[in-house]
């Protein structure tokens, strides 16, 4: 970072009541990639996680039982029924007639939500009829006759991976998200006349059941009745929100909360740093903004008064570029939080980018985007009457880079004096190529980051409350 900019940022960011460095530095130190890289790695091998289905309920328990072996108290809280979806296990191959040896298994294929039971063998045609496989782009858009359908849209922007659709629940024929090198393959074999097969297998399961969200807490130095202090929030939410693998969209936010519970917590029990002045908790959403708005209007305030929220959603992988962001920086409530957020960054910045550090050398703040959790507290009345804030952490967003404008008297990017600013982007974004070699296993730093970044910002932040 240029002196110029440093200068620019010192203007825009006061400076906060210090929390010691020594303080700091313990916290810092108790952070894991490699454990957040394998936690992300075992939740997704759970399945997609959605909330009301079998993965979502064991990776619940998974990520309780983390938290309870590190000490903390945890509760299993569940939100009402739902009807949910989970895919089990499937295959696709296919093959030209008279050159079955060269079959080509369908490895990027993911089945759309609902899609229902399903094992045969069909001839691939690019009309629907009676018995058939369709390979078509309008999947999900009307009953079909076809034996089962083959949707080479949507896929993610270099259209390696099918983004998983949604059929209606009660649909007949199931449907495969396929690539678009796939689908051109099979195209090909047919605009040379060749006559094609399709084996097709698929297992799922739809259930009615609750969703459930795991809650854990640290108390403070105040102490106080066991959930109901006053109390500061770090989320993630828990389910692959696209039915796909999820590891960056979002084990990775998951794996971020957890090693920020492990590092504080077990900070504390070795005596190297004092209970925090107020309580902190975590939250471990069971279906994104759904839970949280369950959680918002069943237990805030009455369980203890919310003293501002982190969020993580997004954070263990970027396309473009190493660097972290914090959203949004455009509410009055937000900008304590954001200020201590940035300050934390700015002030362990490595001295050598080249390589990735313990803290990112690369951050920015940005304007609201909308989206995920954090918005559901900012949007409530209490939250913007109150001046509570509530951010995101993240290093990547959606499918495609994004230039935003820079909100004025914010910092913006920490590389550059711009008027716009950057958000990275993750390629596999809700695709079924979310999968940690893909995503998170490139770059298990930036859950660390996170996990830094959020951890030590709050406490400075917390420290200048009242």
């Amino acid at each position: 970072m240029s002196q110029a900019l440093l200068a620019i940022a010192a203007l825009t960011l006061p400076p906060l009541p210090q929390v010691s460095r020594e303080v700091e530095l313990a916290l810092a130190k108790g952070v894991d990639a490699a454990r957040a890289q394998q936690r992300v790695r075992d939740l997704v091998a759970l399945g997609p996680r959605m909330g009301a289905t079998r993965s979502g309920d064991a990776a619940a328990q998974a990520n309780a039982e983390v938290l309870r072996q590190l000490g903390l108290d945890v509760r299993i809280v569940e939100a009402p029924e739902r009807t949910a979806y989970q895919p089990l296990s499937w295959s696709l191959r296919a093959w030209r007639v008279g050159a079955e040896d060269q079959a080509r298994t369908l490895s990027s294929a993911w089945p759309w939500q609902h899609s229902p039971d399903a094992k045969g063998e069909a001839e691939l045609a690019l009309q629907s009829s009676a018995g058939v496989a369709w390979l078509t782009d309008r999947a999900g858009r009307g009953e079909s006759a076809a034996a089962l359908v083959l949707a080479e849209k949507p896929t993610n922007a270099d259209g390696s991976w099918p983004i998983p659709g949604r059929l209606r629940e009660g649909a007949k024929q199931p449907c495969f998200g396929i690539s678009s090198p796939d689908a051109k393959v099979l195209r090909e074999w047919l605009a040379a006349g060749s006559r094609v097969r399709v084996a097709f297998e698929l297992d799922g399961e739809t259930r009615k059941a609750p969703v459930r969200t795991v809650l854990a807490r640290i108390p403070s130095a105040r102490g106080g009745q066991p959930w109901s202090a006053d109390y500061f929030l770090f989320c993630a939410h828990g389910d692959s929100d696209s039915a796909g693998p999820g590891a960056d969209d979002n084990a990775s936010g998951v794996a971020t909360v957890l090693e920020i519970a492990s590092a504080w917590q077990r900070a504390i029990t070795a005596g190297e740093v004092p209970a925090p002045p107020h309580e902190i908790r975590f939250a471990i959403w069971g279906s994104e903004i759904s839970s949280t708005a369950d959680y918002l209007a069943t237990r805030v305030p009455k369980e203890g008064r919310v003293l501002g929220v982190i969020n993580y959603d997004q954070s263990g992988f970027g396309s473009g570029a190493d660097q972290v962001n914090v959203e949004p920086d455009d509410l009055p409530a937000n900008s304590g939080l954001v200020r201590a957020l940035v300050a934390t960054m700015r002030d362990h910045a490595p001295a050598d980018s080249s390589a990735p550090g313990a803290f990112p050398a690369r951050w920015a703040t940005n304007k609201s985007l909308g989206g995920t959790d954090s918005y559901v507290f900012s949007d409530s009345a209490q939250f913007r009457d109150g001046g509570v804030p509530s951010v995101s952490v993240f290093t990547s967003a959606w499918g495609t880079k994004g230039e935003h404008k820079r909100t004025p008297g914010m910092p913006g990017e920490s590389w550059r004096d711009s008027p716009t600013v950057s958000v990275d982007y993750d390629l596999y974004y809700h695709s079924a190529g979310d999968t940690p070699a893909n995503t998170t296993d490139k770059e298990p730093w930036n859950m660390a980051w996170c996990a830094r970044v959020g951890m030590i910002g709050s406490l400075r932040y917390l420290s200048e409350l009242k």
